[in-house]
């Protein structure tokens, strides 16, 4: 994870693989140039991983920091959790998330899915194919299961992304694999608000 050398002057740190891999194709998407994205893991491994990140050659170099995760049921707790965890790195805080803190490095949190809302990376992905036709029948699967008597998954957005990616013409992919692929739209409203954070990158 974090031992790779830092390689460019933008560092975005991130909440697991997938994250990685659909924030680096989302950068390329935009054309967003000089920046490294970083798996953190775990919430839990959020505290180990930036002071690993202060302590590897070129952390000086670094002009802009920031962490994206999720916000799970309460985006202002995941907003404070992330910012009590760059305070007692001895970063700054941002005041809003979405925003930078001035200094250098420049210090940015992004809640997902768009900074205020509760959910996580795969309610942004579903909010940007929410039109697509494949999404009623997606719903209806799940509504069948449920008439079936077959419990509901206990995340059931991942189940969502999960079956809305077995429609496609190569099923199988993982989130970040169909972010490669180009599934996911880019250029969709829902993913505004993180696209703009990440341009201030």
């Amino acid at each position: 994870m974090l031992p790779t050398p830092i390689s460019q002057p933008k560092q975005l740190v991130v909440e697991g693989a997938d994250a990685q891999r659909f924030f680096e194709a989302f950068l390329r998407a935009e054309g967003v140039v000089n920046a490294q994205v970083r798996n953190f893991g775990g919430n839990q491994e959020l505290p180990g991983a930036l002071e690993a990140l202060k302590r590897l050659n070129g952390f000086a170099q670094v002009g802009s920091l920031a962490v994206i995760r999720d916000a799970e049921n309460d985006s202002a707790a995941a907003f404070q959790s992330v910012c009590t965890t760059l305070e007692n790195a001895g970063f700054p805080r941002p005041a809003r998330p979405g925003e930078f803190a001035p200094g250098r490095p420049r210090i940015g949190v992004f809640i997902l899915p768009d900074a205020t809302s509760a959910g996580m990376l795969e309610s942004l992905c579903l909010l940007s194919v929410a039109a697509n036709p494949t999404m009623p029948c997606v719903y209806e699967f799940f509504d069948c299961l449920e008439r079936a008597g077959v419990a509901a998954p206990t995340k059931m957005e991942k189940a969502r992304v999960q079956t809305f990616l077995a429609s496609r013409p190569r099923p199988g992919l993982r989130l970040g694999e169909a972010a490669e692929a180009g599934i996911w739209p880019w250029n969709h409203p829902a993913l505004d608000a993180a696209r703009q954070f990440l341009k201030a990158l």
